[in-house]
């Protein structure tokens, strides 16, 4: 579904990936793990299309899609959780969740998208009139998956969706990460709880300094010392 070859991305000169191979097969759920400041959330905006990448390919089942402006690598089905949520403040959570489903040309089909975040998060309908801004961290985030959800994606990409949050809500956000994993949607996690990413997914790559290190199966990356060690200063 993903193929990311040689992606090379920089701020003002200031180099934040360096020749980065990745892939994500279709119903896959690919955790991306590192130490802070290794460029993981740099990757997460050259695929999605906010920052441009200044070399190297990305392409989303197919089609070159390096160059795209964010909105229309969305239109096609990539939708990215932002690190730290960006949520319209003073928009209600249903303003919020509908902007998700811009495209959505028929009622319908936003109501059902609609119907299937308030199934998944309960609460976001009770909410439905409040404030974005007035919500817990909790909800927030909860709000920020929802809109990515709205707009149907094949490929679901998430940065760090537990932080900041109370561990019991991160633990019920994994379980509905889980929940839609289950039900076919593609996923690229980066996630600062190594155990719980590495627990959801299938495989796993290593980023330090903007360079892949190491990749594998989630499993055997979870039990590996040196990755620990080395890689993420655990």
């Amino acid at each position: 579904m993903l193929q990311v070859r040689g992606l090379t991305l920089d701020y003002a000169g200031a180099v934040a990936l360096r020749g980065v191979d990745l892939d994500v097969e279709e119903g896959e759920l690919v955790a991306l793990v590192g130490a802070n400041g290794a460029g993981k959330t740099s990757l997460l905006a050259g695929i999605s299309g906010l920052h441009r990448p200044v070399g190297g390919s990305v392409r989303f089942r197919g089609t070159e899609i390096g160059a795209l402006p964010a909105h229309r690598i969305a239109r096609l089905g990539a939708a990215l959780v932002p690190e730290g949520r960006r949520l319209f403040a003073h928009q209600t959570v249903r303003q919020n969740l509908l902007l998700g489903a811009y495209h959505e040309r028929t009622e319908r089909a936003r109501a059902a998208s609609l119907e299937r975040v308030h199934a998944l998060f309960p609460v976001l309908a009770e909410r439905a009139d409040q404030r974005a801004g007035t919500l817990s961290g909790g909800e927030q985030q909860m709000v920020a998956l929802g809109r990515a959800l709205m707009s149907r994606p094949s490929l679901l990409m998430l940065d760090e969706p537990s932080l900041g949050i109370a561990p019991k809500i991160a633990q019920m956000i994994f379980g509905v990460l889980a929940e839609i994993r289950a039900g076919g949607t593609t996923m690229l996690l980066v996630e600062q709880n190594l155990r719980a990413a590495l627990a959801l997914a299938d495989r796993a790559y290593v980023l330090q300094t903007g360079t892949i290190v190491m990749s594998g199966p989630a499993a055997e990356l979870a039990d590996s010392d040196d990755v620990r060690r080395s890689y993420l200063g655990l």
